[in-house]
C-alpha cells in the first residue's frame, strides 16, 4: 500500500475516533446568565444554552423552565420540578421530544437548538400581570395553555417560572430562570 494511502487512512481513522469521543452536546453562549425574552413571545428560546444531564447548567433554575414545560405536558409531576437535570428530566425530555414529533436519534433527552426551536414555537404572549410583567403561556401539545411563565420586563426580560417547593400554586414561588449553579437540588 503506498505511503500516501496509509496516511489518508490513518488520518481518517483518527478523525473518526475524535468525533466518537466528542459526543457531548455543545453548549451555547449564554451571555446574560438567564433565559431572556425578545419582543413578543417568539424567538425567546433561540439563543439558550444546551441543557442535559452532563451540562454545566444541569443544576440551575434554567432547568426549572424545562421541567415546568414537562409538567404542563403532564409528563412529570410538580414534585419533580427541582431544577436538577437528572434521569427523570432526561426521560421526560425524551417523552416531550416524541410529542413534538421527533424520531430516531433526535429523541435524545437533550434540550439543544432543535428542541428549543420547537418549544419556542409553542410560546404565546398573554395578559399583562403588572406594570413590569407579562404572562408568557406555553401551548401544550394537547392545546392547553397554563400560566407557567412570567416575563419581567424591568429586569431585562428575564423569564420566570412558577415554583413552590416542588408544587405549583399560591402567589409565592416565582423563580428567575438563571443559569448559575445551585448548591442544592432545589430551585432558588
Amino acid at each position: 500500500m503506498p505511503r500516501i494511502s496509509r496516511t489518508i487512512i490513518a488520518g481518517a481513522a483518527a478523525l473518526a475516533f475524535s468525533i466518537t469521543l466528542n459526543t457531548s452536546p455543545a453548549a451555547a453562549s449564554v451571555s446574560r446568565g438567564y433565559i431572556d425574552e425578545n419582543a413578543g413571545a417568539q424567538n425567546d428560546f433561540s439563543d439558550e444554552a444546551t441543557l442535559w444531564s452532563g451540562s454545566s447548567y444541569r443544576n440551575s433554575n434554567s432547568v426549572g423552565v424545562v421541567q415546568a414545560i414537562l409538567y404542563a405536558e403532564y409528563i412529570i409531576n410538580a414534585v419533580d420540578v427541582d431544577c436538577f437535570y437528572g434521569s427523570t428530566t432526561t426521560w421526560g425530555v425524551k417523552e416531550l421530544q416524541k410529542k413534538l414529533g421527533f424520531t430516531g436519534n433526535d429523541v435524545d433527552g437533550v434540550v439543544g437548538p432543535k428542541t428549543w426551536r420547537k418549544l419556542d414555537d409553542r410560546l404565546i404572549e398573554g395578559s399583562i400581570y403588572s406594570d413590569s410583567m407579562r404572562y408568557i403561556k406555553y401551548r401544550a401539545t394537547n392545546g392547553t395553555t397554563p400560566n407557567l411563565f412570567l416575563r419581567a420586563r424591568v429586569s431585562g426580560g428575564t423569564y420566570m417560572f412558577k415554583y413552590y417547593g416542588g408544587y405549583f400554586g399560591g402567589n409565592e414561588g416565582w423563580k428567575q430562570a438563571l443559569y448559575s449553579s445551585l448548591s442544592g437540588r432545589e430551585c432558588s
